[in-house]
C-alpha cells in the first residue's frame, strides 16, 4: 500500500528541493484549508485535511473547492442493472478502475481503495449478494461525489483500525484530539463523513440519501457507535418506504435509480430487511419509551401498514423465479441453487408476519398476565395456517439440500481455498439456520426438539469450517464485518434451544472468539448473554419433568437497550422463601470493554408481558 504520511504531511525531501517563493508570490495563502483562513493562520496544506487543525482543534473544514467544467464533475447514479449481473461475477468485475482525477490529493484515492478492499472481501460478499458489495456500490459511490466521501471515511476508519494489530473486530476507544500519528486517519473518517452529510444536504437527492444511509451506518458500526447506525437504519427505512409506498414518489425517484431499477433496489432492500429484522433486538433507548425506528413507524402508521408488511414489500423488489416446489434434482451451480434460496428465505417472512400479527391481537386482548407465553403457543402454534406453512417447508427443505450437497461437497473438495469456497458454506449456513432454527412448531414438545440435535452439531461444525476459512483468506480485521451475516445470532439463538448441553457449551465457546461483527449486534454482547443463558439453565435444573423444565426455559426473553450498551434478561427464577418460579428481569451494562460483567436485578419493564409484544405494539 502507499504511504499513508504522503498526502497528510508531505513529502520532507521533496519540500526541501522545491524554490523558494517571495511573500507575494507565495501560493499557500490561497490554497490554505478553510479553517486557517478563517483563523489567518498559516496552513501545512496536508491533504485532504490540515494537520495543524486537527491537533490543535480536533476538526478541519477541508478545501473550498474549485469551481470545475461540467464535463469533469462526478457524474450522478445512473446504473443500468440489466447490464449487470448482481449474482454471478468474474475476477474481472471485480476490479474497479479508480480514477484517481476524481480526488482531491493522493490520500484520498488511498482510503477509496481501502474501502473497495473492504465492500470486495471474502467474509462480506460470501455472506451476501456479492454483486452488490463487491461490484455495484463501489461503483455508485466512485461516480458520486457524496457516496464518494462517505466511502473514504470508511476507508480511512479501516485504516485506523489496522494501526491497532486486531486479530478480531472489536470497539476501540475513540480519540477526542490528536495526540499522536495513530489518530490522523480517525479524524480524516471524521472530516469525510461530516463532508458527505454537507454534500446530501446541499443537493437534497432522494436517491443518494438511500446510499449513503446504507454507506453511514456501515461506518457506525465499525466505529462501535450503534445508536448512531441505528439513526441511519431508520432514516434509510423512513425513505425507502416512502419511495415505495408513495404514488408520486415512485414515479419520479424510483426510475431515476436505474433504467430498471428494480433489482439494485432490491439488493439494497436484502440488507435492510436484516438490519430491520436486528432492530426489533437492539432498541434505541428502553422497552416502553416508543419504537426504536421513530421515521420508519410514522410512515407505516400513516399507511396502515406493519413491519412485515414492509419487509415483504421489500423482499417482492427482485423476486425469484423458483419456487420452493419444483426443486431440480441437483445444482449445477451456486447462483441457482441461491435463487432457489432466495425464496425459501421471503417464505421465512411471510412466517414472522404470522406471528407479529397474533402478538398484536394479544396486545389489543390487553393480555399480559404469567402466561402470556402459553396463550401465544396456542394461538399461534394451533392456526391452521402457520401448520401448513410448517409442513410445506419440513417437506421442502430436505430435497432442497439432497440437491445442493453434491455441489458443496465438490467445491470444497476441490476449490477448498479459493473465494467461491466460502460464499458456498455460508448458503450452506443459511440454509441450516433456517431449516434448525425456523421451524416454530419444533419447540412445543422438548422430545421433537432434542431429536433434532445432529442438526444443532452439524451447525456447529459448519460454522467452524466458516471461521477457518475464512481466518485464511481474511488479512484486516474491518473485512470481518457484514451487514448481512447472521452466523453469531444463530450461535446465540443456539445456546437457548439445543438441549445438549456439550452444544451449548461449545455455541458459547465459538461466540466467545468470534472474530468479526454482523450489523447491528455485538459479539461480546451476545458472548455475555450466552453465558448467562447457561446459568439460567443450570438453576432450572430440579426434581421436575424434562417438560416442566423446558416450559420455565421457554419464559426467556431478551433484548439490547440503549443502542447495544445494555442487556435486558427475562427468565423464571426460584423465589427462596416461596419456593415459586417467579419471573425475574437482569440488566447489564456493556457499554466499557470490562472483562468483569455485573447482573442486577431490576422491576419488569413494559407491560411485564412480553418483551416482543412490547415491542412490536410500538413499530407498527
Amino acid at each position: 500500500m502507499a504511504d499513508s504520511s504522503k498526502g497528510i504531511l508531505g513529502d520532507p525531501a521533496k519540500s526541501l528541493e522545491k524554490p523558494k517563493h517571495s511573500r507575494t508570490s507565495a501560493p499557500k495563502v490561497r490554497t490554505g484549508c478553510i479553517t486557517c483562513k478563517k483563523r489567518r493562520v498559516k496552513c501545512d496544506e496536508a491533504r485532504p485535511h490540515c494537520v495543524k487543525c486537527l491537533k490543535s482543534r480536533g476538526h478541519c473544514e477541508g478545501y473550498a473547492v474549485e469551481s470545475r467544467k461540467k464535463t469533469d464533475a462526478p457524474k450522478q447514479i445512473c446504473w443500468d442493472s440489466k447490464q449487470v449481473d448482481l449474482v454471478a461475477l468474474s475476477r474481472a468485475q471485480l476490479r474497479l478502475e479508480v480514477d484517481f482525477s476524481s480526488f482531491r490529493g493522493s490520500q484520498g484515492a488511498i482510503y477509496f481503495q481501502e474501502f473497495v478492499s473492504l465492500v470486495q472481501g471474502p467474509w462480506i460478499t460470501a455472506a451476501s449478494n456479492n454483486g452488490f458489495w463487491a461490484v455495484t456500490l463501489p461503483q455508485l459511490a466512485h461516480n458520486n461525489n457524496t457516496l464518494r466521501h462517505a466511502a473514504m471515511a470508511i476507508g480511512a476508519l479501516s485504516v485506523w483500525h489496522r494501526q491497532f494489530k486486531q486479530k478480531a473486530l472489536r470497539a476501540i476507544p475513540t480519540p477526542d484530539l490528536l495526540a499522536d500519528d495513530r489518530g490522523v486517519s480517525y479524524f480524516h473518517a471524521v472530516a469525510c463523513y461530516g463532508h458527505s452529510l454537507k454534500l446530501q444536504h446541499q443537493q437534497a437527492s432522494p436517491q443518494d440519501a438511500v446510499f449513503l444511509s446504507l454507506l453511514l451506518l456501515y461506518f457506525e458500526i465499525l466505529r462501535g457507535d450503534r445508536k448512531a447506525a441505528l439513526e441511519h437504519v431508520n432514516h434509510g427505512l423512513a425513505l425507502l418506504f416512502a419511495l415505495l409506498t408513495d404514488d408520486e414518489a415512485t414515479h419520479h425517484h424510483v426510475a431515476a435509480f436505474a433504467p430498471d431499477p428494480k433489482p439494485l433496489l432490491g439488493a439494497v432492500g436484502d440488507v435492510f430487511i436484516q438490519l430491520l429484522t436486528q432492530s426489533r433486538t437492539v432498541i434505541r433507548d428502553e422497552v416502553g419509551s416508543g419504537p426504536s425506528l421513530p421515521n420508519l413507524a410514522k410512515g407505516l402508521k400513516r399507511k396502515n401498514q406493519t413491519v412485515e408488511s414492509f419487509m415483504m414489500l421489500l423482499s417482492e423488489l427482485s423476486p425469484s423465479p423458483a419456487t420452493i416446489d419444483n426443486v431440480p434434482a441437483s445444482f449445477n451451480d451456486l447462483d441457482e441453487f441461491e435463487g432457489y434460496w432466495i425464496a425459501c428465505q421471503r417464505r421465512q417472512i411471510k412466517m414472522m408476519q404470522m406471528a407479529a400479527g397474533t402478538m398484536r391481537t394479544q396486545l389489543a386482548s390487553g393480555c399480559n398476565d404469567r402466561d402470556v407465553m402459553r396463550d401465544f403457543q396456542v394461538d399461534f402454534l394451533g392456526n391452521p395456517e402457520v401448520r401448513e406453512f410448517c409442513e410445506t417447508s419440513r417437506k421442502a427443505m430436505p430435497a432442497l439440500d439432497s440437491a445442493y450437497l453434491p455441489l458443496f461437497n465438490r467445491i470444497i473438495i476441490l476449490e477448498p481455498e479459493s473465494p467461491i469456497a466460502l460464499r458456498a458454506i455460508h448458503l450452506r449456513l443459511q440454509y441450516l439456520g433456517i431449516y434448525t432454527f425456523g421451524d416454530p412448531l419444533q419447540y412445543i414438545d422438548i422430545e421433537v426438539l432434542s431429536a433434532r440435535t445432529h442438526l444443532f452439531h452439524e451447525y456447529l461444525s459448519v460454522v467452524k469450517l466458516a471461521l477457518r476459512t475464512a481466518k485464511r483468506q481474511i488479512i484486516e480485521p474491518a473485512q470481518q464485518l457484514s451487514l448481512q451475516c447472521g452466523v453469531a445470532s444463530y450461535l446465540l439463538v443456539l445456546t437457548f434451544f439445543c438441549r445438549d448441553p456439550m452444544a451449548r457449551d461449545e455455541a458459547v465457546c465459538l461466540l466467545k472468539d468470534y472474530p468479526g461483527q454482523d450489523g447491528l449486534l455485538d459479539t461480546r454482547s451476545l458472548y455475555i448473554l450466552a453465558a448467562r443463558c447457561l446459568h439460567v439453565e443450570r438453576i432450572n435444573v430440579t426434581g421436575d419433568s424434562m417438560a416442566e423444565q423446558w416450559q420455565r426455559l421457554m419464559r426467556r426473553e431478551f433484548v439490547f437497550e440503549a443502542g447495544g450498551d445494555r442487556i435486558v434478561f427475562r427468565y423464571l427464577d426460584k423465589n427462596t422463601t416461596t419456593g415459586q418460579w417467579e419471573l425475574v428481569e437482569e440488566v447489564a451494562d456493556v457499554s466499557k470493554s470490562d472483562d468483569e460483567v455485573t447482573w442486577k436485578r431490576r422491576p419488569l419493564s413494559g407491560s411485564g408481558g412480553l418483551l416482543m409484544m412490547d415491542l412490536i405494539g410500538h413499530d407498527g
